[in-house]
């Protein structure tokens, strides 16, 4: 069966932040497109499909403009850049992150789900400070959130995003 999208402002249905037809546009903008136009619609659709979910995985300021849309975005209550957040849209840079990250996705299907490698790390040091990790009770494959694998989103998504998947950053509160 074809994947459909639905990428309706705040639907109670909603599963893309953007439409094909939108991820299309925005292709034929960047240098190296034909990542992109040699997929199929059903290709392309199931990357943005799966783009969304992951990006919709994570943790942003403001919050949701109604208790019934399906996807974290469109938002409110937050200004970034002197801008604030409104239900009327969805900002560019999610909207940018949406189409990369369907593009790596559609381009490498395994990379998410760490099929490539372990993903566990023994031991990791910074200066004087070191870490070390029980490898026994971690789960080869296990990804905290979409940055694990694309740190590059950072770049689009940073100003939005308060941390990981599940928000797995601590707040540091000095008393």
């Amino acid at each position: 069966m074809a994947a459909v999208i639905d990428a309706s402002l705040a639907g109670a249905s909603s599963n893309s932040y953007v439409t094909l037809a939108q991820a299309n546009t925005y292709f034929e903008t960047v240098p190296d497109s034909s990542t992109w136009t040699s997929k199929t619609d059903d290709q392309k659709n199931r990357a943005l499909i799966s783009a969304t979910g992951w990006l919709d995985g994570l943790t942003y300021y403001g919050d949701r403009c109604t208790t019934t849309q399906a996807l974290k975005w469109p938002r409110e209550e937050f200004t970034v850049d002197g801008v604030d957040l409104a239900c009327t849209l969805i900002p560019l840079p999610i909207k940018n992150a949406t189409y990369e990250l369907a593009r790596a996705l559609a381009n490498d299907t395994s990379a998410i789900i760490n099929s490539t490698g372990t993903g566990l790390y023994e031991e990791v040091e910074l200066g004087d400070l070191k870490v070390k990790y029980n490898k026994s009770s971690q789960s080869a494959g296990t990804i905290n959130n979409v940055f694990d694998v694309y740190p590059w989103l950072q770049a689009y998504l940073g100003p939005y995003c308060q941390g990981g998947s599940g928000n797995y950053q601590v707040p540091l509160v000095r008393g």
